[in-house]
């Protein structure tokens, strides 16, 4: 399965012109919601479970290029996702490969209960017509050898903060984010360079015929920053950088963004003018940033219960628990519970997932071994039980997904030591340099059976570290690739200090925010081929913007 992983995500949040409160919102839904389930719950099949999950989001975004506003947008929007269950907890039309994940049902914008409870009447009668045949199909065919949903104790919570309220900061921002964007216009062959600031507030509403009732919000400021350049053989070379907050008075200062776009618009000269790699198989050294997303990728999605219970999935952990699945010195945990971990923030968590269940903290591997997976209330098998890791963008069906991903690790070196630990393997392996992979810009992995069971990374900064003493040279055009266990056998020790890696991942319930810290990686061999070429021809005319007077 294609899983690529890129930052982008959806926004939400309350309008402040609403006739009613978001408490008027919630009661309305769960009153439709019993009306449907007990005229439902007597028909011909039997609806056993129903819920309804509303994303009520708005999205402000504000967006520059090159010194010029291009974009100002504010997008209010609902979405509806219906979990419609004929049957029972034993066997439901889900078995029967019901396809359910994507829905996009929009829903009224505004409280009135006659278009509320309207549109919740008509998408829940498609819903049931659909899933009566489907029921009648699995039933047919006899399908479900353990419960189709776990079943589980209902909750209720209420924790809706106030809207954000950008009035009095927006002319602030679009002159921030302009001047921005302006600081790209001076770089030799510059394509794009575009700063943008998105702000993301969402509201979301949970009910169940079980009785569950969760309302809670999500809230992420994030600044967005993108530049590429034409090089010397017209190759597109993009950099970017992401910067998240849980508030605007969080996000770095303008000196401090300033700062960072200085560097990478020295990367963009430098990448410009370096050479382009040859494959390779060797030592490496990954950054923490970069190693974050490689078990975020390769790791990460292949302990995911969701798709370990499909046949057509390698499934490659499935039978691994209380096994040894990575070094002995490695442990991972995924913590939806935390906002801040040391000194990162983090956009992986929440109260309660997207079915309704409390989020908890998971330790997957302990000392190298296999302990859990991240379940949904789907079993993988009779014993397993839902850890709150049920996860969906707003108009998506949720299933098993990563949260907040932190490796630790009982074997750490310097930084130092672990460059010389990398030119000591080189020599042994009688290779003449080895990689330091600094950034990636994200990767995908597949799980499924009918293709390579592999993976690909794609570094945007990575060096050449010579034996002989030479100076690291930058080079570009290299794509990581290879296959999780041979991968995960070849990690020989750590850095001390943790990175993080923010993104948006994509997979079958849409995209979600995720935060991986993990330390630096020493890597006894990996293999790198060269990516794909994105040219861009000459421009006939010359950049107005560097013509000289």
């Amino acid at each position: 399965m294609n899983k690529i992983h890129r930052l982008a995500f959806c926004v939400v949040s309350l309008l402040p012109f609403f006739a009613f409160g978001q408490n008027d919102l919630q009661k309305m839904v769960k009153e439709e919601l019993t009306r449907e389930f007990q005229l439902l719950a007597k028909a011909t099949p039997p609806v056993y479970y129903l819920s309804y999950k509303i994303d009520d989001f708005e999205r402000t975004t504000i967006q520059a290029n090159l010194g010029s506003l291009i974009a100002l947008n504010k997008q209010p929007s609902r979405l509806l996702s219906i979990d419609l269950r004929v049957g029972d907890y034993m066997l439901d039309n889900t078995e029967a490969g019901m396809n359910r994940y994507q829905q996009l049902i929009p829903m009224p914008i505004e409280n009135g209960a006659e278009a509320i409870k309207h549109s919740l009447w008509l998408s829940t009668d498609l819903m049931y017509k659909f899933a009566s045949a489907t029921y009648n199909k699995a039933k047919a065919e006899k399908k479900g050898t353990h419960a189709s949903l776990e079943k589980v104790a209902q909750a209720t919570f209420d924790n809706i903060d106030e809207a954000v309220d950008l009035s009095i900061s927006l002319e602030n921002w679009k002159l921030r984010i302009t001047q921005l964007s302006a600081a790209f216009t001076d770089v030799t062959d510059i394509i794009d360079a575009s700063v943008r600031l998105n702000v993301i507030d969402n509201d979301n509403y949970f009910v169940s015929s079980e009785g569950t009732s969760i309302a809670q919000n999500q809230r992420i400021f994030e600044i967005q920053i993108s530049a590429s350049v034409r090089s010397q053989d017209g190759e597109a070379i993009s950099l970017n950088k992401n910067y998240f907050a849980s508030s605007m008075e969080t996000l770095p200062t303008q000196s401090e963004i300033i700062e960072d776009i200085h560097l990478i618009k020295e990367k963009l000269e430098k990448l410009r003018l370096a050479p382009k790699a040859e494959p390779f198989s060797g030592p490496a050294i990954m950054s923490g940033s970069a190693a974050s997303v490689f078990f975020h990728e390769i790791f990460g999605h292949r302990i995911e219960s969701h798709r370990l219970g499909d046949d057509s999935d390698s499934q490659t952990f499935k039978d691994k628990l209380d096994e040894r699945v990575l070094p002995k010195f490695i442990n991972i945990t995924f913590d939806p519970t935390i906002t801040q971990y040391e000194k990162f923030y983090l956009t992986g968590s929440y109260v309660y997932d997207d079915e309704g269940v409390k989020a908890q903290k998971v330790n997957v591997v302990e000392s190298g071994i296999l302990k859990n997976f991240l379940n949904s209330r789907k079993p993988l098998n009779e014993d397993s039980k839902s850890n709150g890791h049920a996860r969906a963008q707003a108009g998506f069906s949720p299933v098993s997904r990563q949260s907040n991903l932190i490796v630790k690790s009982d074997k750490t070196k310097t930084d130092e030591a672990l460059k010389k630990s990398l030119l000591k393997e080189c020599k042994r392996q009688g290779k003449l340099y080895g990689y330091f992979i600094n950034q990636v810009a994200g990767g995908y992995t597949m799980t499924d059976r009918y293709r390579p069971n592999a993976f690909s990374i794609a570094p945007t900064e990575v060096y050449k570290v010579f034996v002989d003493g030479k100076p690291d040279q930058l080079v570009r055009g290299v794509d990581l690739i290879g296959t999780p266990l041979t991968m995960f056998s070849q990690i020989l020790a750590t850095g001390v200090k943790l990175e993080a890696f923010y993104g948006y991942c994509g997979a079958e319930s849409g995209y979600v925010p995720v935060t991986a810290l993990s330390p630096a990686l020493l890597v006894k061999k990996i293999e790198t081929q060269k990516s794909i070429e994105n040219n861009v021809e000459q421009p006939i005319l010359a950049d107005p913007n560097q013509l000289k007077n």
